[in-house]
């Protein structure tokens, strides 16, 4: 269920963004509705992730669903992080001040109070039943969270002082940085498991499959246990007929 409300607030909050960050001018507006497009899309994997649990699908499915889950969720944050890090460094070099104030205040306030709500039920589900995808899934509703708080402390303060236009964009700099390391850090530990997220037998393969093939950390294969005995020592190896 919360992975459905997650959805559609999201959905509704990528759309409004988008029109506010076009007419502000705002970076962590930008980065904010962007957000909320991964923030759908891991929604949408962690559904993927438990649809047909308990009696329908055996354990085995679901566990490779986890673990396809949790790696496309990081590769979203790393896209994210390059492509909000950019816009927002733009904004920087150009000293492009925000415009439309009261559009972005009002989109952002209420963001910060549904969106830190949803991460921290997500987190708190995500523990319970012991699923990394869906405390990614948290994590990423939170740094929405986060993006509409500089959102609403960089309106604030540009609204005082126009002079203080670049907070938002900082903001945004800090959070993208942040998603990419996260991501990065998140495919590079999956690599250290033996999860070979970069080839095509990680996404298309069944687990009756992974187990005939039986694959070593970073796909090298293991011989059948005859090989390794006849390649083996002599004193190992059987008679030759």
């Amino acid at each position: 269920l919360i992975s459905w409300v997650s959805m559609v607030c999201t959905v509704i909050a990528f759309v409004a963004g988008l029109a506010v960050a076009a007419l502000a001018g705002s970076s962590a507006t930008l980065g904010f509705a962007l957000e909320n497009a991964v923030d759908s899309f891991s929604s949408a994997l962690v559904l993927w992730r438990f649809w047909g649990g308990g009696t329908v699908l055996p354990e085995s499915v679901l566990e490779l669903r986890e673990k396809r889950a949790s790696v496309g969720i990081a590769i979203a944050f790393v896209a994210l992080g390059v492509v909000v890090g950019t816009v927002a460094i733009q904004h920087l070099s150009e000293a492009q001040e925000l415009s439309h104030l009261g559009a972005l205040l009002a989109l952002a306030a209420p963001s910060v109070v549904i969106f830190f709500s949803l991460g921290l039920i997500k987190l708190h589900i995500g523990n319970a039943t012991d699923s990394a995808s869906l405390r990614k899934d948290g994590a990423c509703s939170i740094c929405g969270g986060m993006l509409s708080l500089g959102v609403c402390i960089g309106g604030s303060a540009a609204n005082g002082d126009s002079r203080l236009w670049w907070i938002d964009a900082v903001v945004a700099v800090s959070i993208s940085a942040g998603l990419f390391l996260y991501g990065l850090f998140t495919l590079w530990k999956n690599s250290k498991q033996g999860n070979v997220w970069w080839r095509s037998s990680f996404w298309l393969t069944t687990p009756a499959s992974r187990r005939a093939r039986a694959v070593q950390p970073f796909g090298e294969h293991v011989p059948p246990l005859e090989e390794a005995l006849n390649d083996g020592p002599a004193e190992l190896r059987g008679p030759q007929v």
